[in-house]
């Protein structure tokens, strides 16, 4: 079986990926004969590559952009290649925020308060300060803002817009920052993410030593059960089926969905790995498992 794992990508998230791409690809390595990595620029430089090198089966390490809203994986099924992680459906819903708060308040999964934001006069309608400001559609917390009224929104709103388009505000939660890693419906323990100043945004994610994690999360067993099922109704609502990863605010003991990651960071410290670990499952193993599902 030849294996290809493709990182880089064009995204904001691209140092990211590449990261995720290296630590694969060298795990991988330990478990399966005939693995290749290839960075790729834009989609159609991936497919390409893709083409070229006819593997059995991609592990997409791409993070944001067309590597994770579904453009890539309608290409691979198009081509009748296997790959890694959510289907085409899942992941066009995952990567859009707005469809995924859609979708949970649809199903009654708890979720903060939220409004897409098209035109700057929109902003007269939200009546649910504080708010959290970021755009429709991106990863790693980038553009990331906060805003406690009206005044302070119109300015990040209007950079949001000018450039992505749209912006989603959400109501800004006061609680415990949580993930919940799942893989082929084993739900893993909960991760208390705790910031060292500030919020979880990319210079927490990416620094080391700015933010502290605590996995079996310090919520209880009762509150872990329930922050776990919340999760996996979050998972299941937007029809996942192989491995993603849920961002939930503990706020007054109710577990409110922020989003869901279709591919999580899978560097040997990204969350999902820490999770796994803690219940036992070696990095090695855990991409193993995934590209034997995929």
């Amino acid at each position: 079986m030849k294996i290809l794992v493709v990182c880089g990508g064009d995204s904001p998230e691209r140092e990211v990926s590449l990261s995720t791409g290296r630590a694969v690809f060298e795990a991988l390595k330990k478990s399966f004969s005939d693995v290749e990595c290839v960075v790729c620029g834009d989609l159609k430089d991936c497919i390409e590559k893709i083409a070229l090198h006819k593997p059995d089966k991609v592990f997409i390490a791409l993070h944001g952009g067309y590597g994770e809203n579904g453009q890539l994986q309608a290409a691979l099924e198009g081509l009748g290649i296997k790959y890694t992680g959510c289907s085409f459906r899942e992941s066009v819903v995952a990567m859009d925020k707005f469809l995924t708060k859609s979708v949970l308040k649809a199903k009654n999964i708890p979720t903060a308060e939220f409004r897409l934001i098209e035109s700057l006069d929109e902003i007269e309608k939200v009546d649910f300060y504080p708010v959290c400001i970021k755009p429709q559609a991106q990863g790693s917390s980038v553009d990331v803002f906060f805003a406690n009224n009206q005044r302070e929104a119109y300015d990040y709103v209007e950079r949001v817009i000018e450039k992505y388009g749209t912006a989603l505000l959400e109501k800004k939660l006061n609680g415990k920052e949580l993930t919940v890693g799942i893989v082929y419906d084993e739900i893993l323990p909960v991760i208390h993410i705790k910031p060292k100043g500030g919020f979880y945004d990319y210079k927490h994610k990416y620094t080391k030593g700015a933010t502290e994690y605590i996995v079996p999360a310090d919520i209880g067993s009762d509150i872990s059960q329930l922050v776990q099922s919340v999760a996996y109704k979050a998972y299941k609502a937007i029809g996942c089926e192989s491995y993603a990863r849920v961002d939930i605010i503990l706020e007054g003991n109710v577990p409110y969905v922020l989003e869901i990651n279709t591919i999580p960071g899978m560097t040997e410290t990204s969350l999902l790995p820490k999770a796994a670990l803690a219940k036992g499952i070696i990095f090695e193993k855990l991409v193993r498992i995934i590209v034997e599902r995929a």
